[in-house]
């Protein structure tokens, strides 16, 4: 089984890329959010030029946005929240006090919340629950719990994914940048059935050439994208199960036994799979993986996926080589066991 690892942008950091190149990393991951496409297409050809210069076949692979529900920005960046707490939720980009209000940036958004509903933010790290709605652009909610809220984070509502248009503006503007690096590898997010891949392919086709011609992985975050699961492999090289999301989109209690399932339909397909997301994260925190991150690890390997994706273990990490060598290791020993 490989190891994909993902690259933090700003600062880059090419002391971080060498370490994880020289753990024996399989792919560097560079993820097309919170930035413009010049600043992510100089990343790509930072990490494009480390690859070529180490003795090893590296993978170089770019994973494209999708449609997000963000919140907005304030001067704080990140604030403390209690429990019980009540927030003002506004619509626009920025808020100067967001204990007065917490501004988001998709208008309407209210339009998709009723009272007594709740939503989560981060990745599921803060959820909060809707008390009143003032109008499409206000609503008030009351934090579940006490914890860290952070500018620009990500806002998930039950069953709102696969309502969005996730082939957004942004992805035209990136593929246009893509033949100065040439990744070997173009991961499309939120894929929901074959329609929406074969536009985005075609997209795709715009720019590539007998010089470059990537494999496509399709990333599978929503129940549509599940249910459409044969018809999206038709097309496709593989797929990436992006647990992230799909703790989100997906009742959260099933999240392995929908990997299980992706993971059985992917290798019967011949096609290769990725498993994504909360990998080696107590890395973060600790010398030693937890206990259930080493299991996740080693039940990945034995069913079969073809590689792991690290995501914040290594962007976030003061030394990513590291969690590389860890993963590394369990699946050594899955593999020789």
């Amino acid at each position: 089984m490989q190891i994909i690892a993902t690259v933090w942008k700003k600062p880059y950091n090419p002391a971080h890329v060498q370490a994880m190149i020289d753990a024996g990393v399989d792919a560097l991951r560079v993820k097309c959010s919170h930035d413009g496409a010049d600043e992510i297409a100089e990343t790509l050809l930072h990490v494009r030029e480390q690859i070529n210069a180490s003795d090893r076949k590296i993978d170089l692979i770019v994973d494209l946005p999708e449609a997000k529900l963000r919140l907005g920005q304030f001067p704080q960046e990140r604030i403390n929240i209690s429990e019980g707490q009540e927030f003002r939720f506004l619509y626009g980009p920025l808020s100067s006090n967001p204990l007065a209000y917490i501004p988001f940036v998709t208008e309407n958004l209210a339009d998709n919340l009723k009272i007594g509903e709740k939503f989560f933010v981060q990745d599921g790290n803060l959820q909060f629950e809707v008390i009143a709605i003032h109008s499409p652009n206000e609503f008030i909610a009351r934090s579940c719990h006490a914890g860290e809220l952070v500018q620009s984070s990500v806002i998930s509502i039950t069953d709102m994914a696969d309502k969005l248009n996730h082939i957004v503006p942004f992805i035209d503007e990136m593929l246009e940048k893509l033949p100065e690096s040439k990744p070997d590898v173009v991961a499309f997010s939120f894929i929901k059935s074959r329609a929406m891949l074969e536009e985005l392919i075609s997209k795709l086709k715009k720019y590539t050439s007998d010089d470059w011609n990537p494999q496509v992985l399709a990333k599978i975050e929503s129940k549509e994208g599940i249910d459409n699961i044969d018809e999206i492999l038709g097309v496709v090289h593989g797929i990436i199960i992006a647990r992230g999301d799909l703790a989100l989109t997906t009742p959260f209690e099933i999240l392995g036994l929908t990997q299980k399932y992706l993971v059985s339909k992917v290798r019967r397909s011949g096609k290769y799979c990725v498993v994504a997301t909360g990998t080696l994260t107590s890395m973060l925190s600790q010398a030693l993986p937890a206990r259930s991150d080493i299991l996740d690890i080693t039940n990945s390997c034995l069913d079969g996926a073809s590689a792991i994706m690290l995501c914040n273990e290594t962007a976030h990490h003061k030394n990513p080589g590291q969690v590389v060598e860890t993963a590394k290791k369990i699946i050594n020993a899955v593999e020789s066991y």
